[in-house]
């Protein structure tokens, strides 16, 4: 070891000891303390990359993402499952005290754990998913120190590698999670459990090693500002288990996911006036209730939680994660106004935690394993860790017994044994089980049950009598499920009396960078690539749209005109926020226009929103003192802020005086060619139009056809395959003129029942079109215009965005201009969001830039969707697709595709992702402006500078 490194650990020692008391416990990292941190250990792995040699490997790390062994996903098919045994070596200089005691703590060591210090044996752990520890008083001397761990990535004990080792996710090894050496006294406070509830009555476990009976615990709690809450109090150390201490305290502020406040405790070991030993927690006075039959109780108010399931995952670290990552997947569920995580299939990080306890999310912890159960002599060793670890976290509510049929009933009773605040394990189940079926606990069971169709959840929610948390739902493979059809389901929950809310699978695309395919991400096919965002938090076409269906601030309001009074009409969904605890600022903008080269929009008049009192589950009236000349802007913003300062929701509304947009001199006519009626030209655009149907069958740019093509077709697909519309039969088309306008028109033609053109002085060539399709359900309909996909490379719109939507997850945009070049975007493999193709609306204008400077505008005057080219979807997407033209082209929707999950087709999601019965005439107009913007002439480009 280094003298610089020796050094540090001296230096901390010393740190530690100064500043927080001679008798407290202190830490010695001999790993790093994270991803980031890491400290390189001497490594040699028995097989796979890189065996067979002594080199070197960061720790904490998981060796397949440094090089070492082989890839391998839980349920991947291997006759050898390619399990390696690594062999770890780190030297180090420590400077031990005669009067102290030491414990080696590995924070988590992947699967099967030897240590050794010095050459004699330390301990032996089985579990890679919780943190453990051996005394090592005795193996650790000062000066130079060897510490030699062998680790094996499966474990000996069958049932852990059924649990943990056999999973729908990636296999990782080695020691994962840092590794430190604690010191303490002689006699010490080994740690506590603490139930704090609403009513200020404290209760705490104290559990010492090694104390005396005449020695005391003195107990005084402080603040976040370290000011003494109270007075201290104390009592001699029990002859159990643990010393059990109590009190009541007034006026404590409590915590919750809206109002983190936390309070420390400092405990003193003490041997008359002497102290032994000091420990301080921190924790939080609060009361969380499963009522059966009823709901969850925070603090006494009725909660629906909200949020998804999460596992500890970065594409280039795996399983370890730095501080950094970890905040930011706090921030993530903050953004998307989660209250709730669910840590699936093994407990996440410590610090993890503490971030939940500090900024405000509620958690529930889960016991290892996937799909099958852990044994009845090892689960109980590692459900202990579990708790015990985790048990003073307020952020934590609930436990998981297993993930998937890997539940224990008989473990159920230990959770309580472990955990002061007897805090509910739950039953997960699977998507075709029975989660009643021989199951008898002693309270009423939460059914958790995965994936219901929204009949499911529907008759669970409104016939059924037990709280309804389904822990996985909506799966978000690819850019399906997410937030497809969230809303439907959400709104059943609120309305439900036994909703306990909902979880999404999952937080993240769980995509590993792989070395050996090109550094690019594997998502093992379409197994791990089912996240509202991708595997760097990368939105995706759900973030935003969960974000607006879980805002806790919700208006009524869509539009406003000129007799808008300035009231909105405002809910607030907050748990525990009164709205004048929150920050309301109001914008007045416009838009970029479609020919200018800016984008976004710019603010002209703002202001703050004085709220007096509107208390959490109380609607009311905001308003906003606007000035008169507000009818001449293009839009409203309002944006609340929370009461820890999080934009919670944007709420954008357009007004609706017509404004100018396409900016078209209405100085240039189009002219009739007379050697073809049908063909007309300005400037240097020419049309061609079909004379037996109206079509427009090309458009030339200086003589030169450019891709567009063929306009309007029409495009659709029935539910029923077998209802047929005839599309093929034309008609005569005529044309008239009407002052400068020429109007060219066809009836019955090309499945249309009147197409209409007019082309208008100004440029505009605006289309009047109607279609009667067969009576029936359909997925698709409208109306389209052919242009080649590679001519095609950029647009802008002024619209909601920048998401594509669906039929069933049209919330989540926000009305602005963008600006997009054409990219590739595969779901899964490709993540370059926003995507450039699909269904977009509601959209005021959009300009696709061809190739050749060719330009082509779209004005929408009836409310249609926009259509862009043929979006392209993942591998093997199952039932996560939707239906759209395979034909390329730009298209004017009047009824849209709905989209599916993984395991579900649309269908089954309820009312709003049906196929839409159309079984009446459909009308739509639409304008269209080529090349409207360009200059008649160009100036001459000179080739000369002057330095």
């Amino acid at each position: 070891m280094s003298k610089y490194i020796s050094f540090k650990l001296v230096l901390f020692t010393v740190v530690a000891a100064l500043s927080l008391n001679i008798n407290a416990q202190r830490k010695v990292y001999l790993s790093g303390e994270d991803a980031s941190s890491a400290v390189n250990w001497e490594f040699k792995l028995d097989k796979g990359r890189n065996s067979g040699f002594w080199t070197t490997i960061p720790v904490p790390s998981n060796w397949e993402m440094e090089g070492f062994g082989y890839y391998l996903y839980g349920m991947d098919k291997v006759e050898d499952r390619l399990s390696g045994i690594a062999d770890y070596r780190h030297t180090f200089d420590f400077e031990k005290a005669s009067n102290k005691r030491y414990f080696i703590t590995f924070q988590g060591s992947m699967t099967d754990t030897k240590v050794k210090l010095n050459g004699k044996d330390v301990g032996f752990h089985q579990g890679g998913h919780t943190e453990f520890k051996f005394e090592i008083t005795s193996q650790l001397q000062n000066g130079s120190n060897l510490l030699e761990v062998n680790v094996n990535h499966d474990s000996s004990n069958a049932s852990i590698n059924a649990a943990e080792r056999f999973a729908d996710y990636w296999l990782f090894s080695g020691i994962f999670r840092p590794v430190y050496i604690e010191e303490v006294s002689k006699q010490f406070i080994e740690r506590v459990a603490i139930d704090a509830q609403m009513s200020g009555a404290f209760k705490m476990q104290v559990f010492t090693n090694d104390a005396k009976k005449n020695q005391q615990i003195k107990v005084q709690l402080y603040d976040a500002d370290h000011n003494k809450i109270g007075k201290s109090f104390k009592t001699k150390v029990g002859e159990g288990e643990f010393t059990l201490l109590t009190s009541q305290f007034k006026g404590i502020e409590l915590w919750s996911h809206e109002f983190p406040n936390l309070y420390s405790v400092k405990i003193e070991l003490r041997d008359k006036n002497k102290v032994v030993h000091t420990y301080e927690q921190k924790f939080g006075f609060r009361t969380f209730e499963v009522r059966d039959h009823d709901g969850f109780y925070l603090n006494g108010k009725r909660i629906l939680l909200k949020g998804a399931s999460m596992h500890s995952f970065r594409p280039e670290t795996g399983r370890t994660l730095s501080k950094t990552d970890m905040e930011e997947n706090l921030e993530i569920m903050k953004d998307m106004n989660f209250n709730f995580v669910r840590s699936s299939c093994y407990p996440a990080d410590s610090y993890f935690y503490d971030l939940c306890d500090s900024k405000g999310m509620l958690v529930l912890s889960e016991l290892s394993g996937w799909y099958r159960p852990l044994d009845k002599e090892v689960g109980p060793k590692i459900l202990k860790e579990l708790v015990v670890r985790d048990v003073n976290h307020p952020s934590i509510i609930l436990w998981g017994n297993g993930n998937h049929i890997a539940h224990t009933p008989e473990f159920d009773p230990l959770f309580a044994k472990w955990d002061i605040q007897n805090r509910r394990p739950l039953k997960n189940e699977a998507k075709a089980n029975d989660i009643f079926a021989n199951y008898s606990p002693d309270w009423d069971i939460v059914n958790t049950t995965y994936y219901p169709d929204y009949a499911t959840a529907k008759k669970n929610l409104f016939e059924m009598n037990h709280i309804y948390l389904p822990n996985e739902v909506l799966h978000a493979l690819y850019d399906g499920g997410g937030a497809a059809n969230l809303k439907t389901y959400w709104d059943m929950f609120e309305k439900s009396k036994v909703g306990g809310g909902m979880t999404i699978w999952a937080l993240f695309d769980e995509g590993m960078m792989r070395n050996d395919l090109g550094y690019t991400v594997d998502n093992q096919g379409n197994k791990a690539p089912d996240g509202i965002v991708g595997p760097h938090g990368e939105k995706k076409g759900s973030t935003d749209a969960v974000r607006e269906i879980w805002s806790p601030v919700v208006f009524s309001n869509n539009k406003i005109d000129e007799g808008f009074s300035g009231s909105l009409n405002i809910h607030n969904k907050f748990s525990f926020v009164n709205l004048n605890q929150c920050k309301i600022n109001w914008k007045l903008v416009n838009f970029a226009n479609p020919d200018a080269s800016s984008n976004g929009h710019r603010t002209v008049a703002s202001g703050l929103v004085s709220v007096e009192s509107i208390k959490a589950g109380e609607k009311g009236n905001l308003i906003i003192d606007l000035p008169k000349s507000f009818i001449k802007n293009d839009a409203l913003i309002i944006e609340v802020y929370d009461n820890q300062g999080r934009l919670v929701y944007d709420k954008r509304l357009p007004i609706t005086e017509p404004k100018n947009t396409f900016r078209v001199s209405t100085k240039l006519p189009f002219a009739q060619i007379k050697t073809d009626s049908f063909k007309f030209t300005r400037g240097k655009i020419t049309l061609h139009f079909d004379e037996n149907s109206g079509i427009l069958k090309s458009v030339l740019d200086k003589g030169k056809a450019t891709s567009l093509a063929n306009f309007p077709f029409l495009t659709f697909e029935a539910d029923d395959m077998n209802l047929k519309n005839e599309t093929t039969q034309t008609a005569k088309a005529t044309v008239s003129k009407k002052g400068d306008v020429f109007v060219i028109e066809a009836k019955n033609t090309k499945g249309f029942d009147y197409i209409k053109w007019h082309l208008k002085p100004n440029g505009e060539i605006l289309l009047d079109y109607a279609y009667t399709l067969n009576s029936g359900k359909y997925h698709y309909a409208g109306i389209g215009i052919e242009v080649a996909a590679e001519d095609v490379k950029r647009k802008r719109w002024l619209g909601d965005g920048p998401w594509r939507i669906y039929q069933n997850r049209q919330e989540g945009g926000l009305l602005d201009v963008y600006a997009i070049d054409k990219k590739i975007n595969i779901p899964g493999q490709i993540y370059n969001g926003p995507e450039f193709e699909g269904f977009f609306a509601p959209w005021n204008w959009a300009v696709f830039y061809l190739g050749k400077n060719v330009n082509v505008g779209f004005k929408n005057k009836t409310e249609v969707t926009l259509g862009v080219l043929n979006p392209v979807n993942g591998f093997n997407p199952k039932k996560a697709t939707w239906h759209y033209p395979e034909k390329e082209g730009f298209f004017f929707f009047d009824v849209i595709s709905a989209v599916g999950s993984k395991w579900k087709p649309a269908k089954v999601f309820g009312p709003d992702a049906q196929p839409v019965l159309v079984d009446k005439q459909i009308t739509g107009t639409v304008s269209m402006f080529v090349n409207w913007n360009k200059s008649d002439k160009k100036a001459k480009r000179v080739d000369l500078e002057i330095q």
